[in-house]
């Protein structure tokens, strides 16, 4: 009876002990493979009732992108805030993929050392297998998805905005890795720990970017830091000390304002890259990890802010969308300040303090519109009815021939805006005005609705945001004019 009890104590002890995360199977640890990850999630859910596993999409050379969800789906509490994790949109950027393997083994072997109560878990630890077996950067399509949240024309973010669309997490966050080497020439290590940044879009609500900053990125920092771990907000730097300090793009084609811009508060991690893809992967998956923990347990914390905050700024944009819209924006000289940055001297690996005199933390709008009452499109192609499909945008299609007041952009050339340090074309040219007639199954776009600065940064020929500068659309600017008419349902120009 004795030895029968013993063996009822021990053996749950060894079943889970018998499931391992790839990494620790490894000698030397080198990156968990698309199969092995599989593997392990399969075997975590099938020994486990805590995890639900969805293969919820295929990657462009039809890898299956597996969705992990925290607690199962149909224990999720309404009172929840719902989380979304996502990791590896970069395929040469693994670490946070690891991380995310670790998370479930932790939540796997020792469930009761978090509490996540209040939270709903999606993670999806690697977007990009395709760029995962190759170590490359780019998807099967040799497409950067963490470029393609606007025209979603690849399997993978066309997959993160399906699930984003299904659960309408309150909070999203999206891993990455940067590089050390920028500033080797001036004898550093650009090493400022782990990094993490919110939402900066000019058109999202400030009440969203101020929660983001001052409730959940600077504790963040400040617990990880309390932790023992190096971590910073996230700045973009260049090749010299002098040169411009900003924070992430203010685009809507990456994974962060991607989604804030549909009224969600959106995080992006970047952790420490080495040369290699294999060298420190488990300390770097470990460090990312600390600050993943540190994140959810604040979100944990304000679970009901988080979600009353969401909701009442969803409630009231779907009710009074904006008047006015930002479609340019730039981390201008309007504010500049100088920045103490602690680094690594390449010579000895000892820490030393650099003043940087040109940090320029808060973008400004350079240009905003009048909200037109929609956008409408004759003989829309599949990539415009894909991309509404996709960002779920409320539309219809005319039955019959019919007469809108409206505004049509005259091309007569380009324009180069020098934003963020890079170039990107728009066209040049002019607005005219009058009533128009308008063939039967025209598109209407209407922007009375939530969705309304997104739509309108999108379908803007002049926006920086827009389809106008994307390869995919360059048909668009080719001809006289740029083929979206703003319309106007009082019949009263507001340009």
């Amino acid at each position: 009876m004795k030895k029968y009890l013993i063996t009822c104590l021990i053996f749950p002890a060894l079943l889970y002990s018998q499931i391992r995360l790839p990494l620790e199977k490894q000698t030397p640890p080198e990156g968990t493979s698309h199969q092995e990850m599989i593997e392990y999630l399969e075997n975590i859910v099938g020994q486990s009732d805590n995890f639900e596993l969805e293969f919820a999409g295929y990657s462009a050379q039809e890898r299956t992108i597996p969705v992990v969800y925290f607690p199962q789906r149909k224990h999720w509490k309404k009172h929840a805030t719902t989380v979304m994790i996502f990791a590896q949109q970069h395929g040469n950027e693994p670490s946070g993929k690891e991380s995310l393997l670790m998370l479930i083994n932790e939540l796997y072997l020792n469930p009761v050392r978090y509490d996540f109560s209040n939270l709903n878990l999606i993670l999806v630890p690697m977007v990009n297998p395709d760029g995962n077996e190759t170590h490359r950067r780019r998807n099967g399509n040799d497409y950067d998805l963490n470029r393609n949240h606007v025209i979603l024309s690849e399997p993978e973010t066309q997959l993160l905005h399906q699930i984003f669309n299904q659960h309408r997490p309150e909070v999203t966050l999206d891993v990455h890795e940067y590089g050390f080497s920028s500033w080797l020439h001036h004898g550093y290590i650009k090493d400022f720990g782990e990094q993490i940044d919110c939402i900066s879009n000019p058109a999202i609500p400030a009440v969203l970017k101020e929660f983001s900053l001052n409730e959940i990125l600077s504790p963040t920092i400040q617990q990880t830091r309390e932790r023992g771990f190096r971590a910073n907000r996230y700045v973009i730097t260049r090749s010299e000390l002098d040169a411009l300090i900003r924070h992430s793009t203010t685009d809507i084609n990456d994974g962060r304002n991607g989604f804030g811009i549909k009224l969600t508060l959106s995080f992006i991690l970047e952790g420490l890259s080495p040369l290699s893809k294999t060298e420190k992967i488990w300390q770097r998956a470990k460090h990312q990890l600390t600050l993943i923990e540190t994140f959810l347990n604040i979100c944990q914390q304000k679970s009901d802010q988080i979600n009353q905050l969401v909701r009442n700024v969803r409630d009231a944009v779907a009710k009074q969308p904006p008047d006015s819209v930002a479609i340019h924006a730039d981390y201008t000289n309007h504010e500049k300040f100088a920045l103490k940055v602690t680094l690594k001297r390449a010579i000895d690996f000892k820490d030393t303090t650099l003043v940087l005199p040109d940090y320029r933390p808060n973008p400004q709008p350079l240009k905003t519109i009048k909200r037109p009452d929609g956008y409408l499109i004759e003989n829309p192609d599949e990539r415009i009815l894909l991309l509404i499909k996709h960002h779920l945008f409320d539309h219809y299609f005319l039955d019959q021939a019919g007469e809108f007041y409206c505004e049509w952009f005259t091309i007569t050339g380009s324009d180069t805006l020098k934003y963020e340090g890079r170039d990107t074309i728009i066209p040049a040219g002019f607005w005219t005005a009058s009533a128009r007639n308008f063939i039967s199954g025209s598109l209407v776009i209407p922007t009375d609705n939530m969705q309304a600065a997104q739509i309108v940064q999108i379908f803007e020929p002049e926006s920086f945001y827009g389809l106008s500068h994307y390869q995919e659309f360059s048909d668009f600017v080719a001809g006289e004019n740029f083929p979206i008419y703003r319309i106007f349902l009082n019949q009263t120009s507001r340009e």
